[in-house]
């Protein structure tokens, strides 16, 4: 009877210890989060004399959301608000709008969270924002993105974006150049017109000049993004955010600003 246990002992314990092939072995799934931040579009035009209404509110929520709201201004050039003497357009807001539906018609100010619809519609006005925002916070955790570098040629009017992300995730990467305090004009709500305003947060450029970015593709964790610094910004007053965008609707999953590094020809 001792012999058969010992056998039977043996035989458990070699089973036990089978060798499982490699490519039979569980291997988990990358799932790195980090904290959610969110990024509020703000569409508007120097024309718009309800517009600097609507930019004192997205500063107001940026700083109560401090860390988890980022606020981009986009000056789309196929809205008349826009159009005139003075430009502070760019292909990628024009892009975005598009994107959304944006005609010559689309009422300003408008905004937007995340490039999702809120309530079915893509353009909110400013009187639902801080409604749309807080329902926004309500999700804390995200994919993990982070913008590692981010580095300027003053003299060669180019950055070089390293941005680093969740690798096993399908979605795009994207960076956007953002230049605040742009001094300029603006049309103010008592119908006077200001020549020295400051526009705030001022979508300037999207790195390879596709704001929807590109799609993360093998193992690759880390994607180095160019982005051209367009004549008349001032790269001393620019950040970049690295975006993780849904590769189908591009609706923003994750976001990271940092501000550039300014060199000459590094």
């Amino acid at each position: 009877m001792r012999k058969l246990f010992v056998y039977i002992l043996t035989a458990l314990t070699l089973a036990s210890c089978e060798v499982i092939p490699v490519e039979d072995r569980f291997i988990p799934v990358e799932t790195r989060t980090s904290v959610r931040r969110h990024v509020l579009l703000e569409f508007t035009g120097f024309r718009c004399v309800n517009c600097p209404t609507a930019a004192e509110l997205a500063q107001t929520l940026e700083e109560t959301y401090e860390g988890q709201l980022y606020t981009v201004s986009l000056h789309p050039a196929s809205n008349p608000f826009t159009q005139g003497l003075y430009d502070y357009t760019c292909p990628a807001a024009d892009s975005i709008y598009q994107w959304m539906n944006g005609t010559a018609t689309t009422p300003f100010p408008a905004g937007n969270i995340n490039i999702q619809r809120f309530e079915g519609d893509y353009f909110v006005n400013m009187n639902t924002w801080a409604t749309m925002v807080y329902d926004a916070m309500q999700d804390t955790v995200a994919p993990y993105i982070r913008c590692t570098s981010a580095i300027a040629d003053t003299a060669q009017k180019q950055a070089k974006v390293l941005i680093e992300y969740v690798p096993s995730l399908e979605a795009n990467v994207a960076c956007w150049l953002v230049e605040d305090s742009v001094l300029g004009v603006q049309a103010m709500p008592d119908g006077t017109v200001n020549t020295n305003y400051y526009h705030r947060h001022v979508l300037r450029a999207a790195g390879n000049n596709n704001p929807f970015g590109k799609q993360i593709s093998g193992n690759s964790a880390e994607m180095q993004i160019p982005v051209s610094i367009p004549e008349g910004c001032n790269p001393r007053h620019c950040s970049v955010i690295a975006l993780l965008l849904d590769k189908n609707d591009f609706h923003i999953l994750n976001a990271h600003e940092t501000t550039l590094d300014i060199r000459t020809n590094y």
